[in-house]
Protein backbone atom coordinates (compact mmCIF):
# COMPACT_ATOMS: atom_id res chain seq x y z
CA UNK A 1 0.00 0.00 0.00
CA UNK A 2 1.13 3.65 -0.94
CA UNK A 3 -0.22 7.07 -0.46
CA UNK A 4 -0.58 9.56 -3.07
CA UNK A 5 -2.02 12.64 -4.04
CA UNK A 6 -4.22 14.04 -6.19
CA UNK A 7 -4.24 17.89 -6.39
CA UNK A 8 -6.47 20.25 -8.23
CA UNK A 9 -7.34 16.68 -10.19
CA UNK A 10 -4.48 17.58 -12.76
CA UNK A 11 -1.24 16.80 -10.83
CA UNK A 12 -0.25 13.14 -8.92
CA UNK A 13 2.10 13.13 -6.39
CA UNK A 14 3.90 10.34 -5.34
CA UNK A 15 6.05 10.11 -2.21
CA UNK A 16 7.08 6.97 -2.85
CA UNK A 17 9.00 7.47 -6.09
CA UNK A 18 9.43 11.35 -5.81
CA UNK A 19 7.19 11.58 -9.18
CA UNK A 20 4.64 13.94 -10.23
CA UNK A 21 2.69 13.09 -13.22
CA UNK A 22 -0.15 13.84 -14.57
CA UNK A 23 -3.31 11.65 -13.70
CA UNK A 24 -3.66 8.21 -15.81
CA UNK A 25 -0.25 8.93 -18.09
CA UNK A 26 2.72 7.59 -16.93
CA UNK A 27 4.94 8.26 -19.80
CA UNK A 28 4.62 12.18 -17.87
CA UNK A 29 5.95 11.44 -15.09
CA UNK A 30 8.50 13.77 -13.65
CA UNK A 31 11.21 13.19 -10.80
CA UNK A 32 12.20 15.46 -8.09
CA UNK A 33 15.02 15.48 -5.45
CA UNK A 34 15.00 14.13 -2.08
CA UNK A 35 14.51 17.64 -0.35
CA UNK A 36 11.66 18.63 -2.78
CA UNK A 37 9.70 16.10 -1.69
CA UNK A 38 10.13 16.69 1.60
CA UNK A 39 9.02 19.88 1.04
CA UNK A 40 5.87 19.12 -0.70
CA UNK A 41 5.22 16.84 1.72
CA UNK A 42 5.02 19.24 4.38
CA UNK A 43 3.04 21.89 2.34
CA UNK A 44 0.47 18.80 1.74
CA UNK A 45 0.45 18.12 5.36
CA UNK A 46 0.01 21.45 6.62
CA UNK A 47 -2.26 22.25 3.82
CA UNK A 48 -3.99 25.64 4.62
CA UNK A 49 -1.32 26.92 6.78
CA UNK A 50 1.74 28.78 6.46
CA UNK A 51 4.94 26.63 6.98
CA UNK A 52 7.75 29.05 8.13
CA UNK A 53 11.35 28.66 6.68
CA UNK A 54 12.70 27.72 10.10
CA UNK A 55 10.26 24.61 10.08
CA UNK A 56 11.34 23.61 6.64
CA UNK A 57 15.26 24.12 7.56
CA UNK A 58 14.98 21.52 10.29
CA UNK A 59 12.57 18.85 8.67
CA UNK A 60 13.56 18.90 5.27
CA UNK A 61 17.50 19.33 6.12
CA UNK A 62 18.01 19.40 9.95
CA UNK A 63 16.48 16.24 10.31
CA UNK A 64 18.36 14.21 7.58
CA UNK A 65 22.13 15.68 9.38
CA UNK A 66 22.46 18.39 6.06
CA UNK A 67 22.69 22.03 5.38
CA UNK A 68 19.90 23.97 5.19
CA UNK A 69 20.16 27.41 3.67
CA UNK A 70 17.65 30.02 2.07
CA UNK A 71 19.19 29.11 -1.15
CA UNK A 72 18.53 25.52 -0.91
CA UNK A 73 15.08 26.03 -0.20
CA UNK A 74 14.16 28.70 -2.75
CA UNK A 75 16.02 26.57 -5.32
CA UNK A 76 13.71 23.53 -4.35
CA UNK A 77 10.37 25.58 -3.88
CA UNK A 78 11.35 27.07 -7.40
CA UNK A 79 11.97 23.60 -8.81
CA UNK A 80 8.71 22.30 -7.67
CA UNK A 81 6.86 25.25 -9.62
CA UNK A 82 8.51 24.51 -12.67
CA UNK A 83 7.89 21.11 -12.80
CA UNK A 84 4.36 21.16 -11.96
CA UNK A 85 4.27 24.05 -14.61
CA UNK A 86 5.55 21.79 -17.29
CA UNK A 87 2.86 19.26 -16.04
CA UNK A 88 0.19 21.91 -17.70
CA UNK A 89 -1.13 23.51 -14.18
CA UNK A 90 -1.73 27.08 -14.76
CA UNK A 91 -2.63 27.87 -11.46
CA UNK A 92 -0.15 29.23 -8.63
CA UNK A 93 0.22 25.98 -5.91
CA UNK A 94 2.78 27.33 -3.86
CA UNK A 95 1.95 30.50 -2.35
CA UNK A 96 5.32 32.67 -0.87
CA UNK A 97 4.24 34.69 2.47
CA UNK A 98 7.01 37.55 2.61
CA UNK A 99 9.44 37.05 5.44
CA UNK A 100 7.88 34.39 6.65
CA UNK A 101 7.44 31.23 4.81
CA UNK A 102 5.40 29.45 2.18
CA UNK A 103 1.74 27.99 1.65
CA UNK A 104 -1.00 25.96 -0.02
CA UNK A 105 -3.93 27.57 -0.18
CA UNK A 106 -6.82 25.79 1.89
CA UNK A 107 -9.14 26.27 -1.23
CA UNK A 108 -6.77 24.12 -3.48
CA UNK A 109 -8.33 20.83 -3.57
CA UNK A 110 -6.11 18.14 -2.31
CA UNK A 111 -7.00 14.09 -2.25
CA UNK A 112 -5.03 10.98 -0.78
CA UNK A 113 -5.66 8.10 -2.20
CA UNK A 114 -4.73 4.29 -0.94
CA UNK A 115 -3.15 2.32 -3.47
CA UNK A 116 -2.71 -1.73 -2.86
CA UNK A 117 -0.98 -3.80 -4.95
CA UNK A 118 -3.41 -7.13 -4.72
CA UNK A 119 -0.88 -9.66 -7.01
CA UNK A 120 2.17 -9.16 -4.74
CA UNK A 121 -0.49 -10.07 -1.75
CA UNK A 122 -1.52 -13.27 -2.99
CA UNK A 123 1.92 -14.55 -2.86
CA UNK A 124 2.82 -14.12 0.62
CA UNK A 125 1.96 -16.59 3.63
CA UNK A 126 -1.66 -16.74 4.33
CA UNK A 127 -2.74 -14.87 7.74
CA UNK A 128 -5.64 -16.12 10.68
CA UNK A 129 -9.15 -14.63 9.80
CA UNK A 130 -10.04 -11.98 11.05
CA UNK A 131 -13.68 -11.02 11.53
CA UNK A 132 -15.17 -7.18 10.69
CA UNK A 133 -12.30 -5.79 9.09
CA UNK A 134 -12.48 -1.84 8.69
CA UNK A 135 -12.48 -1.38 4.69
CA UNK A 136 -9.06 -0.50 3.92
CA UNK A 137 -9.26 -0.51 -0.04
CA UNK A 138 -10.51 3.21 -2.04
CA UNK A 139 -14.21 2.31 -3.92
CA UNK A 140 -12.43 2.93 -7.11
CA UNK A 141 -9.79 -0.21 -7.15
CA UNK A 142 -10.01 -2.56 -10.19
CA UNK A 143 -12.66 -5.32 -9.09
CA UNK A 144 -10.53 -8.58 -8.61
CA UNK A 145 -12.46 -11.75 -9.73
CA UNK A 146 -12.80 -14.34 -6.77
CA UNK A 147 -9.75 -17.21 -7.94
CA UNK A 148 -11.51 -20.59 -8.73
CA UNK A 149 -10.51 -23.25 -6.18
CA UNK A 150 -7.56 -25.37 -7.36
CA UNK A 151 -8.86 -28.74 -9.25
CA UNK A 152 -6.56 -31.02 -6.70
CA UNK A 153 -9.11 -30.10 -4.06
CA UNK A 154 -12.05 -32.05 -5.41
CA UNK A 155 -10.05 -35.53 -6.65
CA UNK A 156 -9.56 -37.00 -3.07
CA UNK A 157 -13.68 -36.64 -2.80
CA UNK A 158 -14.16 -38.19 -6.58
CA UNK A 159 -11.88 -40.95 -6.09
CA UNK A 160 -13.60 -41.73 -3.10
CA UNK A 161 -16.82 -41.94 -4.08
CA UNK A 162 -15.59 -43.90 -7.25
CA UNK A 163 -14.25 -46.68 -4.71
CA UNK A 164 -17.13 -46.65 -2.42
CA UNK A 165 -19.24 -47.68 -5.68
CA UNK A 166 -17.52 -50.56 -6.66
CA UNK A 167 -16.83 -51.96 -3.26
CA UNK A 168 -19.86 -50.73 -1.78
CA UNK A 169 -20.87 -55.05 -1.59
CA UNK A 170 -18.15 -55.82 0.99
CA UNK A 171 -17.21 -52.31 2.55
CA UNK A 172 -20.27 -50.44 2.34
CA UNK A 173 -20.17 -48.93 6.30
CA UNK A 174 -16.11 -48.05 6.45
CA UNK A 175 -16.05 -46.20 3.01
CA UNK A 176 -19.62 -44.46 3.77
CA UNK A 177 -18.21 -42.99 6.70
CA UNK A 178 -14.98 -42.38 5.45
CA UNK A 179 -16.46 -40.45 1.81
CA UNK A 180 -18.84 -38.46 3.95
CA UNK A 181 -15.39 -37.43 5.74
CA UNK A 182 -13.46 -36.30 2.90
CA UNK A 183 -16.44 -34.54 1.42
CA UNK A 184 -17.20 -32.64 4.81
CA UNK A 185 -12.98 -31.70 4.68
CA UNK A 186 -13.09 -30.53 0.93
CA UNK A 187 -16.16 -28.24 1.52
CA UNK A 188 -14.77 -26.59 4.37
CA UNK A 189 -11.71 -26.21 2.61
CA UNK A 190 -13.21 -24.75 -0.25
CA UNK A 191 -15.10 -22.39 2.12
CA UNK A 192 -11.89 -21.29 3.56
CA UNK A 193 -9.64 -20.59 0.56
CA UNK A 194 -12.46 -18.98 -1.08
CA UNK A 195 -13.14 -16.21 2.06
CA UNK A 196 -9.51 -15.49 1.83
CA UNK A 197 -9.04 -15.50 -1.78
CA UNK A 198 -12.09 -12.84 -2.29
CA UNK A 199 -11.02 -10.78 0.74
CA UNK A 200 -7.66 -10.48 0.62
CA UNK A 201 -7.39 -7.18 2.89
CA UNK A 202 -8.12 -9.87 5.66
CA UNK A 203 -4.60 -11.04 5.65
CA UNK A 204 -3.10 -7.43 6.30
CA UNK A 205 -4.15 -7.25 10.20
CA UNK A 206 -1.58 -7.85 12.28
CA UNK A 207 -2.70 -7.00 15.80
CA UNK A 208 -3.79 -4.13 17.69
CA UNK A 209 -2.36 -1.44 19.22
CA UNK A 210 -4.12 -0.17 22.21
CA UNK A 211 -7.67 -0.21 21.27
CA UNK A 212 -6.46 0.50 17.43
CA UNK A 213 -6.60 -2.27 14.91
CA UNK A 214 -2.62 -2.42 13.24
CA UNK A 215 -2.51 -3.12 9.65
CA UNK A 216 0.18 -4.03 7.50
CA UNK A 217 0.42 -3.36 3.34
CA UNK A 218 1.63 -6.84 2.95
CA UNK A 219 1.12 -9.54 4.86
CA UNK A 220 3.37 -10.29 7.69
CA UNK A 221 4.80 -13.47 8.69
CA UNK A 222 4.04 -14.72 12.07
CA UNK A 223 7.97 -15.40 12.37
CA UNK A 224 8.76 -11.42 11.62
CA UNK A 225 5.02 -10.37 13.08
CA UNK A 226 6.71 -9.09 16.76
CA UNK A 227 9.40 -7.31 15.29
CA UNK A 228 6.67 -5.81 13.28
CA UNK A 229 4.68 -4.75 15.90
CA UNK A 230 7.59 -3.44 17.65
CA UNK A 231 8.40 -1.39 14.98
CA UNK A 232 5.20 0.10 14.85
CA UNK A 233 5.08 1.10 18.56
CA UNK A 234 8.20 2.69 17.89
CA UNK A 235 7.26 4.72 15.34
CA UNK A 236 3.94 5.23 17.03
CA UNK A 237 5.81 6.74 20.01
CA UNK A 238 8.50 8.65 18.18
CA UNK A 239 5.91 10.52 16.16
CA UNK A 240 3.89 11.29 19.51
CA UNK A 241 1.05 9.73 18.12
CA UNK A 242 -2.55 8.53 20.43
CA UNK A 243 -4.76 6.12 19.37
CA UNK A 244 -8.47 7.06 19.83
CA UNK A 245 -11.45 4.70 19.16
CA UNK A 246 -12.20 4.11 16.14
CA UNK A 247 -8.99 4.79 14.10
CA UNK A 248 -6.66 1.93 12.46
CA UNK A 249 -2.97 2.07 11.66
CA UNK A 250 -1.52 1.36 8.30
CA UNK A 251 2.20 0.61 8.91
CA UNK A 252 4.78 0.44 6.14
CA UNK A 253 8.35 0.39 6.33
CA UNK A 254 11.65 -0.61 4.35
CA UNK A 255 12.76 -3.50 6.54
CA UNK A 256 9.97 -5.23 5.50
CA UNK A 257 9.53 -4.65 1.80
CA UNK A 258 12.99 -4.59 0.64
CA UNK A 259 14.82 -7.74 0.61
CA UNK A 260 18.33 -6.43 0.25
CA UNK A 261 19.98 -3.88 3.28
CA UNK A 262 20.97 -0.54 1.60
CA UNK A 263 21.79 1.33 4.47
CA UNK A 264 18.54 3.30 4.55
CA UNK A 265 15.30 3.71 6.38
CA UNK A 266 11.83 4.84 5.09
CA UNK A 267 8.72 4.43 7.29
CA UNK A 268 5.02 5.88 6.57
CA UNK A 269 2.23 5.22 8.85
CA UNK A 270 -1.18 6.19 8.19
CA UNK A 271 -3.18 6.89 11.22
CA UNK A 272 -7.09 6.65 10.05
CA UNK A 273 -10.61 6.88 11.20
CA UNK A 274 -13.82 4.89 10.28
CA UNK A 275 -16.68 5.30 10.59
CA UNK A 276 -20.17 3.18 11.37
CA UNK A 277 -19.64 0.54 8.05
CA UNK A 278 -15.94 0.51 8.78
CA UNK A 279 -14.85 2.48 5.73
CA UNK A 280 -12.27 5.39 5.89
CA UNK A 281 -13.48 9.00 6.11
CA UNK A 282 -10.03 10.79 6.52
CA UNK A 283 -6.42 9.59 7.24
CA UNK A 284 -3.31 11.55 8.50
CA UNK A 285 0.09 10.69 7.63
CA UNK A 286 3.61 10.38 9.17
CA UNK A 287 6.55 9.72 7.68
CA UNK A 288 10.51 9.22 8.08
CA UNK A 289 12.78 9.22 5.81
CA UNK A 290 16.72 8.41 6.24
CA UNK A 291 18.49 8.53 3.09
CA UNK A 292 20.95 11.19 4.07
CA UNK A 293 23.13 9.01 1.26
CA UNK A 294 21.12 9.79 -1.61
CA UNK A 295 19.77 13.35 -0.48
CA UNK A 296 21.05 15.52 -3.65
CA UNK A 297 19.21 18.89 -5.18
Amino acid sequence: MQMIYLIENQIVFNPEDNSLSLPDDTESKITVSNPARRILSLLIEQHGTVVQRETFFKKVWDDYGLTASNNNLNHCISKLRKVVSTLGYTGELIITVPKVGFIIKKETEITAQFELNITQEKTEPLAEETNALPEIMPADLPHTEPQAPPAALCEPVEQSEAFTVTEKTHYKYPFIFTTFFLLSFAVWGLHTLQGVLTDPKARLQVSKIGVCDLYSTAPVSKSRKQDFILLAQNFILKNNMTCTPGNIFVFQTEQFTTPINTGSVRDFMAQCSTNDSHKINICISYYANDRTTHDKF
